[in-house]
């Protein structure tokens, strides 16, 4: 297959799918919140994981595949300025560092959660997760920051240019590191060790005991975790291999590489895209609560209660 007949078809595609890509991303992910954000689901530390790791999809969402669609359907790019040059590049890879560091964390959090240690389950409290959540966002934003030193416009060719030195391969090389080795092999450590837990838990407790309701929400939302991580490293792989090789071998930064790179993230929003679905397919938590969110009835009697309450207030 040519260069010619690959970027033909990556025209095509980016023109038909990445439209879909982002209104399906927007649509869940609102939902998502949405779900997310209602009293039996956001009691759980882990929920709260959930609802940073979907607001920084948002964000991702409304950077990278918009740059795409619009860079191959009308030949417009984000970066084509002094300062979409130096934020472009931030915005895109600190939300999608964010949304794997959350991952991670949920992963701890579940793997705390389930296990047997007093001193440990201790550990697993919201106001702890969102003191975590505030610092790694923090660091996040201080890592990703030589960014701005990186990327820089040249005036002269008015095109957006990345420093080649070699602090910048070592940054850069720490960023892969990081996102493409440390945070999925954590996540799945810690998943493996939430599964061995809650099986050890179904062994121990007493089956009067497993029908309780925090115990059904916390295990559906480790559930909810492991298949969000699988999906992560499944859509997530393809993007790690391409990116890792034009990073490190020079001689593999052709035309023909580069389409395949595009190819490959366009195939990784598959990440943010399915989250709600399975979500909806793995926990009945989440769809008890997604039905009683578009159950018009459902807040009709919410507002005739806080109503009545009104009059027999007075």
């Amino acid at each position: 297959m040519n260069n010619t007949v690959l970027n033909y078809q990556l025209d095509q595609i980016s023109t038909y799918s990445l439209p879909i890509i982002m209104a399906f991303t927007f649509i869940s992910n609102i939902i998502n919140i949405g779900v997310l954000c209602r009293r039996k689901l956001r009691l759980s530390p882990c929920t709260h994981y959930f609802l940073a790791l979907s607001i920084a999809t948002l964000i991702y969402s409304s950077v990278s595949p918009m740059n795409l669609f619009f860079s191959y359907c009308y030949g417009i790019s984000l970066d084509a300025s002094p300062f979409g040059c130096k934020f472009l590049s931030f915005s895109i890879y600190l939300s999608a560092l964010f949304v794997s560091l959350m991952l991670v964390c949920a992963s701890i959090d579940r793997f705390i959660a389930s296990s047997s240690s007093v001193h440990l389950r201790y550990l697993s409290k919201i106001q702890i997760t969102r003191q975590l959540i505030v610092i790694i966002s923090i660091a996040i934003i201080i890592y990703m920051s030589p960014f701005f030193i990186i990327y820089h416009w040249n005036h002269s060719n008015n095109e957006c240019i990345q420093t080649s030195t070699a602090i910048t391969i070592i940054y850069f090389s720490s960023r892969i590191l990081l996102y493409y080795i440390i945070a999925p092999l954590l996540m799945i450590v810690f998943g493996l060790l939430t599964i061995y837990n809650i099986r050890n838990q179904t062994q121990r407790v007493s089956p009067v005991n497993l029908f309780n309701s925090n115990r059904r929400t916390e295990g559906q939302l480790a559930r909810m975790l492991i298949i969000q991580v699988s999906v992560y490293v499944f859509f997530s792989i393809p993007a790690a291999v391409t990116y890792i090789l034009t990073t490190f071998i020079p001689s593999m930064n052709t035309i023909l590489i580069t389409d395949i790179r595009i190819y490959t993230i366009i195939w990784q929003q598959g990440t943010y895209i399915l989250s709600p679905f399975l979500y909806i397919l793995s926990a009945n938590i989440y769809k008890q609560e997604l039905k009683k969110m578009f159950n018009m009835q459902y807040y009709h009697k919410q507002i005739l209660d806080y109503i009545t309450y009104l009059f027999q207030s007075n």
